[in-house]
């Protein structure tokens, strides 16, 4: 009569079928223990320790540690064999049930190994989100930080005739002819093109302020801080910049015609002589 063949399944591996004395041997070995599961149609399955089809010690409970210790056991078997052959003894008999459980062992192993694969795949999307979120929060203080540029720049950039004196006004363009603005403080000032023929400018501090193209003529510019100022292509004609600081102003096509400078400081830091009109002597 033929014997019944019977599949194992044990962490989703499913072995077999073998025939029950090749199950014993497998108890025996360790290599199954009672906690795997029987079947013999592979659909329905009952644990081995409760099928009451096999028995030993193995059948209620070895663990998988011990194929593990069966895997190494038969390294250092074939270990044995290899040194053997090299010096002429007898090859120790090889026991099958040994690789079979050698490879339950492997088996086990690369189960784990997948699952703790899966594990590391299901952390990913969790990482990658809160990177997105950090570039996504780096990206909106760009944006933020940008958006904010267009609003300042403009502020200074459109001209505001009507605005009182204050550093960094803009005023260019603006008609200001005769304007009374002695010691005004008008650093930074956008004063291009700006008309102030006969204004009133004595001691004003125009410190790094922009007058291109700038009408100045008969201008009381006395001992105004005109220091970096950019006067290219100004009209100074006739102004009285006596005892003016003009250090490191920028007069590049400058008109100076009767231009009074007596005692002011040059753009070159020389200090003109009294009655130098039109030019530093």
């Amino acid at each position: 009569m033929a014997q019944p063949l019977w599949y194992l399944r044990h962490a989703g591996m499913i072995i077999g079928p073998y025939p029950p004395p090749r199950v014993q041997e497998l108890l025996r070995a360790g290599a199954v223990t009672g906690d795997w599961e029987i079947s013999l149609d592979e659909q329905d399955w009952l644990p081995l320790a409760e099928s009451g089809q096999f028995s030993g010690p193995a059948a209620t409970g070895r663990t998988e540690a011990a194929a593990g210790q069966l895997a190494w056991v038969e390294e250092r078997q074939r270990a044995r064999e290899r040194w053997h052959g090299e010096g002429g003894d007898a090859p120790v008999p090889h026991d099958a049930s040994v690789d079979e459980a050698r490879r339950l062992a492997l088996g086990q192993d690369q189960q784990r190994t997948e699952r703790l694969l899966v594990a590391e795949r299901s952390r990913r999307p969790s990482r990658l989100i809160a990177l997105l979120a950090l570039l996504a929060l780096a990206g909106v203080g760009v944006v933020v930080w940008l958006g904010q540029q267009p609003i300042q720049a403009p502020l200074s950039q459109v001209v505001q005739c009507v605005a009182p004196v204050g550093v960094g006004i803009n005023w260019n363009g603006c008609e200001k002819r005769g304007a009374v603005l002695a010691g005004a403080l008008l650093r930074n000032a956008h004063l291009d093109r700006t008309h102030l023929e006969d204004a009133h400018l004595a001691g004003a501090i125009l410190e790094y302020a922009s007058a291109r193209a700038a009408y100045l003529r008969n201008a009381d510019l006395r001992g105004a801080k005109l220091t970096a100022v950019d006067l290219t292509g100004a009209d100074l004609s006739g102004a009285d910049l006596a005892g003016a600081n003009l250090r490191y102003a920028v007069l590049k096509d400058t008109r100076l015609d009767g231009t009074r400078l007596d005692q002011a400081v040059w753009s070159d830091g020389r200090i003109c002589t009294s009655g130098s009109v039109g030019a530093c002597r």
